[in-house]
């Protein structure tokens, strides 16, 4: 697929994912080049959301592309005009609906969980809103997928950020997964973990995603 897509090529909708709210974008399954893709809209918003959207883009288009090639990130395809974001589309489950169908399967659906987020670090990005269940997809085969970079951080590994923000943010995603594991299978944790997690439960107040 092109890196950005003219508006003589507007992808055309298949289906209406979620509509968004005001402040939401439109999630849409879409047909392009022969191929489905998932856009992520602000071109019907008001134009101060569009404005917002645009940053919305930009910053999660920059976090994909330096994920690429990261099995359970999705690839993403371009631009779609001036407010969309065009990705492929992930199959999968809601963490919290996976493992409840699954319970036998977690341990090792949490490993590759950790795993995957250790590499989304290891290329200099933290996500800051795996607490969302919206956002950790899981196969039917019980592969972790992430979504919903808009919020996230890219960091230069020479810059400062890289150095002084960058391991709080990543602590943060690492709490994160310390959530989901003591609310889905806290049999799992270990008392290194539960200790962290017991700490981070304290701290998250002062966190804005919850």
């Amino acid at each position: 697929m092109a890196e950005t897509l003219e508006a003589a090529a507007t992808p055309l909708t298949i289906q209406v994912i979620r509509q968004g709210s005001w402040a939401k974008p439109d999630i849409k399954c879409v047909g392009y080049a022969g191929d489905r893709a998932v856009l992520k809209d602000f071109s019907d918003k008001s134009w101060p959301v569009r404005l917002l959207g645009r940053r919305q883009v930009a910053r999660e288009m920059r976090a994909l592309r330096r994920l690429q090639g990261i099995a359970g990130i999705p690839r993403c395809f371009g631009e779609a005009g001036a407010c969309g974001i065009l990705m492929e589309p992930i199959e999968g489950e809601w963490i919290t609906r996976w493992c409840r169908r699954k319970r036998a399967e977690t341990a090792p659906m949490f490993d590759r969980l950790r795993t995957l987020v250790g590499q989304i670090h290891a290329r200099g990005v933290a996500h800051i809103d795996l607490r969302k269940r919206d956002n950790i997809l899981i196969t039917e085969d019980g592969r972790p997928c992430i979504i919903d970079f808009n919020a996230s951080f890219c960091f230069d590994p020479a810059g400062l950020g890289a150095r002084f923000l960058f391991p709080i943010l990543r602590r943060i995603d690492d709490a994160a997964v310390l959530k989901w594991k003591s609310r889905l299978a806290p049999e799992l944790l270990t008392e290194a973990e539960s200790a962290r997690h017991r700490l981070m439960s304290r701290l998250r107040r002062f966190w804005i995603f919850n």
